[in-house]
C-alpha cells in the first residue's frame, strides 16, 4: 500500500526499553490490559511524525524512560514502488526511516533515513502521502471521542474543517477579513486626512479667491489708471484746440482789426486833404463862411475817424497781447500733452472714454478700498494654492482607492465566505447521508446540521442523534449518556474519514463508555472501512468477538515496570 507504516520502534520511550511493533496492511490491532503501554504506541508514532498534539501541556523530555537521559522512536514508512513510482520519491529506498530523538536537557530532533531535518521538511514528505499527525481523523488518541463531545458547535465545526482539508477556505476568509480590516483602516485614515485636508483646502480657496479677487480689483484698477491717464490727455487735447481755435479767431479778429485800420488811416488821409483844400481855400477868401462850416464838418469827421482808428489800434495790441499769451499757453499745453500723452502710454493703450476725471478718479478710489477690505494675502499664493491641490486631489484620489479597495475586498470576503459555505455544507451533506447509515446500523437515527453559517464567528456544527424515538437532539454531554455520546462522535468520525486521503488511521480507546453491542458494531464498520484500502490501527482493552481475517494482533503487556508488544500469529 502506498505509504503505510511497516514499523514502529521504540527506545527508552516511556515504559519501554525496546521495542519494535511491526503493522500490517489492514486491521492491526493492539491489545493489553490497562496501564500496559498500548497507547504509548500511537503516541511514539504520533512523536515521530512531529504531530503538535503530542506537544502541548508538557515536556516531550518527560516520555524518556525514567533513569534514561535520551530516548528515540522511529516509524518505518514503506516507499516500495507503485506503478513505478515511489510514494516518497526524494528517496531511492524501499524504506524511509523517520526519526524523533529527545534528550534529557531538553533538546529534540527529527532525522530522516539517518539525516537531521527540519520539522517542516518532515511535514512536506508526509504531506506527499497524505499522513498528516495533526489530523484528528488519521490519529484519535485517547479521549479525544469524549472530548469532541464537549467542544462547543463552532470548536466541532473548526476541527471537521482542518480534519476534512477545508481550513485554508477558512484561512482565507481570515486573509481576507485582516486585509478588508486593513483597508477599512487605511479608508478612514483617508477619510480622516481628507476631512482635515478639506479645512485646509477651503482655507486656501478662501485665500486664492481673494487673492483672484485682489488681481482683478488691481487689473481694473490698472485700466482704472490708464483710463485716467488718457482722459488727463484727452482734457489737454482739448484745451490745446480750444487756444488753438481761439488764437485762429484772434488772428482772424486781428487781420480784420488791422485791415479796418488800414481803412481808417486811407480815411484819415482823405478828410486831412479835403481839411488842407477847406483851408487853403478859406485863406484865399472863398466863400469863408461856407467852407468854414464845410471845415468844421471835415474835422469832426476827421476826429471821429481818428478816434476809432486808435480805439482800433488799442484793440490790436490788446488783441496781439492776448495772441502773445495764448501762443504761450499753446506751447505749454503742448507740453503738457505731450507729456501726458507719454506717461499715458507708459500705462497702456489709449483708452477713448467719455466719463469725467473725477468719476474716474471716484472709481479708482472705490477699488482700491475694495483691494484694502481683502486684508493681507500671503506671498506665493498661487503657487501654494496649486500646490495643495494637488495635494488635495492625490488624498482625495487615496480616500477614492481605498473606498474602492474596502468595496472590492468586501466583495472579495463575501466571494470567500460563499465558496466556504457552499464547500462546507458540500461535505457535510454527503457525511450526513453515510452518518445516518451508521447511525441506522446501530438502531438509531441522527442529522448534522450547520448553524449560523451566515456569521463566521459563530458558524457551528450540530450533531444531532436518537436511540429512544422521542425525537433528535443535539449532542450534549449533559443529555446523552456515555455511551450514546462515544455512538454519536464515532459514527460521525467514520463518516468523515472518507473524506481523509490516508494510507494510515488510528483510534484509541474509543469504546470506553460502550456497551458490548455498539462496540462490536462500531469494531465492525472499521474493519470494513480497513478493508477498503487503509491501515488501520485499533488500540483496545479486550479483543473483539470477531477478528477479520488476516488482522495483525500485538498484544502488549508489562512486566515489572518494562513494557513489550509481541505480534500474534494469524
Amino acid at each position: 500500500m502506498d505509504g503505510i507504516i511497516k514499523e514502529v520502534i521504540l527506545e527508552n520511550f516511556m515504559s519501554y526499553k525496546y521495542a519494535r511493533v511491526p503493522l500490517k496492511d489492514g486491521v492491526n490491532l493492539i491489545m493489553g490490559p490497562n496501564g500496559s503501554g498500548k497507547s504509548t504506541i500511537l503516541l511514539a508514532i504520533s512523536v515521530a511524525l512531529g504531530q503538535t498534539y503530542t506537544e502541548r501541556g508538557r515536556k516531550l523530555s518527560d516520555l524518556i524512560r525514567r533513569g534514561e537521559n535520551f530516548a528515540r522512536v522511529t516509524v518505518v514508512v514503506n516507499n516500495r514502488p507503485i506503478g513505478g513510482k515511489r510514494p516518497l520519491p526524494w528517496f531511492k529506498s524501499d524504506d524511509v526511516f523517520f526519526s524523533r530523538y529527545i534528550r534529557g536537557d531538553g533538546q529534540y530532533w527529527h532525522e530522516v533515513n539517518g539525516k537531521t531535518v527540519a520539522k517542516a521538511q518532515v511535514r512536506t514528505y508526509l504531506k506527499k502521502i497524505g499522513l498528516d499527525p495533526d489530523n484528528m481523523l488519521i490519529v484519535m488518541h485517547q479521549n479525544m471521542v469524549e472530548e469532541f463531545a464537549f467542544l462547543s458547535p463552532q470548536q466541532k465545526l473548526l476541527l471537521v474543517e482542518e480534519a476534512v482539508g477545508l481550513g485554508q477556505y477558512r484561512l482565507r476568509i481570515s486573509e481576507a477579513m485582516r486585509e478588508l480590516e486593513m483597508a477599512l483602516s487605511e479608508e478612514e485614515k483617508a477619510r480622516e486626512m481628507l476631512e482635515k485636508a478639506d479645512q485646509t483646502m477651503k482655507y486656501w480657496e478662501e485665500v486664492y479667491s481673494k487673492f483672484k479677487r485682489k488681481k482683478e480689483l488691481e487689473s481694473r484698477a490698472q485700466l482704472l489708471r490708464t483710463e485716467l491717464a488718457w482722459a488727463q490727455v484727452r482734457d489737454r487735447e482739448l484745451r490745446l484746440k480750444e487756444i488753438e481755435e481761439e488764437i485762429q479767431n484772434l488772428e482772424r479778429e486781428i487781420s480784420e482789426t488791422e485791415n479796418s485800420i488800414r481803412e481808417l488811416l486811407e480815411k484819415e488821409g482823405s478828410l486831412k486833404e479835403e481839411i488842407d483844400r477847406v483851408e487853403e481855400e478859406i485863406l484865399s477868401g472863398k466863400e469863408i463862411e461856407e467852407k468854414l462850416g464845410e471845415l468844421r464838418r471835415r474835422w469832426m469827421e476827421y476826429a471821429s475817424v481818428l478816434a476809432e482808428r486808435k480805439v482800433l489800434e488799442f484793440k490790436l495790441q490788446l488783441l496781439n497781447q492776448r495772441k502773445t499769451d495764448l501762443t504761450k499757453e499753446l506751447k505749454k499745453a503742448e507740453r503738457r500733452v505731450k507729456e501726458a500723452v507719454e506717461k499715458a502710454s507708459n500705462l497702456g493703450e489709449r483708452i477713448e472714454t467719455t466719463r469725467s476725471i473725477q468719476e474716474i478718479e471716484e472709481e479708482i478710489k472705490g477699488v482700491e478700498i475694495a483691494i484694502a477690505a481683502l486684508g493681507r494675502i500671503p506671498p506665493k499664493v498661487e503657487e501654494a494654492y496649486e500646490k495643495y491641490k494637488e495635494i488635495y486631489s492625490q488624498l482625495r484620489e487615496r480616500a477614492e482607492q481605498a473606498i474602492e479597495n474596502r468595496r472590492r475586498l468586501s466583495e472579495e470576503l463575501e466571494r470567500r465566505k460563499e465558496i466556504w459555505r457552499d464547500k462546507v455544507r458540500e461535505v457535510i451533506e454527503k457525511v450526513n447521508d453515510l452518518y445516518m447509515k451508521f447511525l441506522s446500523r446501530l438502531g438509531g437515527t441522527g442529522e448534522i446540521k450547520l448553524v449560523n453559517m451566515d456569521d463566521l464567528e459563530n458558524a457551528g456544527l450540530e450533531i444531532h442523534s436518537d436511540f429512544t424515538g422521542l425525537g433528535l437532539v443535539p449532542l450534549d454531554p449533559y443529555r446523552h449518556s456515555g455511551g450514546e455520546r462515544s455512538v454519536t462522535v464515532m459514527c460521525f468520525f467514520l463518516a468523515l474519514q472518507n473524506y481523509i486521503r490516508s494510507p494510515f488511521r488510528a483510534v484509541d480507546e474509543f469504546d470506553i463508555h460502550m456497551d458490548p453491542k455498539n462496540r462490536e458494531d462500531i469494531l465492525q464498520m472499521i474493519f470494513e472501512l480497513a478493508g477498503e484500502g487503509s491501515q488501520y490501527v485499533i488500540i483496545t482493552p479486550t479483543p473483539p468477538a470477531r477478528i477479520p481475517e488476516n488482522a495483525n494482533i500485538i498484544l502488549v503487556q508489562k512486566v515489572r515496570g518494562v513494557s513489550a508488544a509481541e505480534g500474534v500469529p494469524s
